[in-house]
């Protein structure tokens, strides 16, 4: 289960206040996902941009269950803006990390919702161990079962995604059996990657894009941190023979990729715990690389001010 990071500092007192942190935390999933949706439409990606439409159209039945629940209680649903701030900072977070990725696919997208649904889920838990009114807590665990029953509708969204896209060879990474071919694979993909994003980034340094070389050489000693493999001959971003330090950054993002797509074959695939945990890890620490390097290719994208 997706847990929060930091002991939230939200303690609830009233029904009242139940009510808006309940509000504002759908209106905020609402707001994210139309975000998004807009955002994959302009990059041209309409699967993805279909599969946030769907998930806003279910966060919007969510809202009205809320406002329905608030009017059986007798209370009136105040204004989000007086509980955005107390809510988990992780619940948009993942979005923000992911947003400028390539790797942001309709499966993908789903299943970044099913975590932050179960983030929800904790948060209520929270909320109800911190409660000194039985109703308060009471009302708290009912919210916190139905984030459960969203998290489970999204799942079989994703699962039906993860269907697609490997009938479409989008997906057709083989799962890992055992954890310690798990552990293998990672260390050769990091053993791999830390070559690869070396000799990039030696590459950008050429093409006069030294902050971009910066990032890749961060990202290469972090990668060596992480494994005892030794590095491979040679490494697919020897066979990239473009200049440009966007496609240069792409090619950075390939070996992470692949890892990702093994990831997640193996965590729909296992039922082994310990596998799980190590392949969310992973997929977790592999993803926030990506959207990094995604970070930077939205930063040389963006027009340079007026008068630069």
């Amino acid at each position: 289960m997706t847990r929060l990071s930091v002991q939230p500092p939200t303690r609830v007192a009233t029904m009242a206040e139940l009510v808006g942190i309940a509000h504002a935390i759908e209106t905020e999933a609402v707001r994210c996902y139309d975000r998004l949706a807009r955002e994959m439409h302009r990059r041209g990606e309409s699967e993805t941009a279909a599969a946030f439409e769907a998930m806003g159209r279910e966060e919007d039945a969510h809202i009205a269950a809320v406002e329905g629940w608030a009017r059986g209680l007798g209370e009136s649903v105040p204004a989000d803006d007086r509980f955005r701030w107390g809510l988990p900072p992780e619940l948009a977070a993942s979005w923000d990390e992911i947003a400028g990725s390539a790797l942001l696919t309709p499966y993908r997208a789903y299943a970044i919702a099913v975590d932050n649904e179960q983030r929800a889920f904790a948060f209520y838990a929270y909320l109800v161990a911190a409660a000194e009114d039985p109703s308060i807590a009471r009302e708290a665990e009912a919210l916190a079962r139905e984030e459960l029953r969203h998290a489970a509708v999204l799942r079989t969204w994703r699962r039906a995604a993860w269907r697609k896209e490997r009938q479409e060879g989008g997906g057709d990474a083989d799962p890992v059996e055992s954890l310690a071919g798990l552990n293998r694979l990672i260390d050769a993909t990091e053993a791999e990657t830390a070559g690869c994003h070396r000799l990039l980034a030696e590459r950008l340094r050429a093409a006069g894009d030294p902050e971009s070389a910066a990032l890749l050489d961060e990202l290469a000693e972090q990668a060596v941190a992480r494994t005892a493999a030794p590095p491979p001959a040679g490494c697919e971003a020897e066979e990239c023979r473009t200049r440009q330090p966007v496609g240069l950054l792409h090619a950075a993002q390939r070996p992470l990729e692949r890892l990702c797509d093994v990831l997640e074959a193996t965590l729909l695939a296992t039922p082994d715990p310990a596998m799980l945990a190590a392949a969310e890890r992973a997929l977790d620490d592999t993803v926030a690389r990506i959207a990094r390097i995604g970070r930077r290719l939205e930063a040389i994208d963006r027009p340079a001010p007026p008068g630069k």
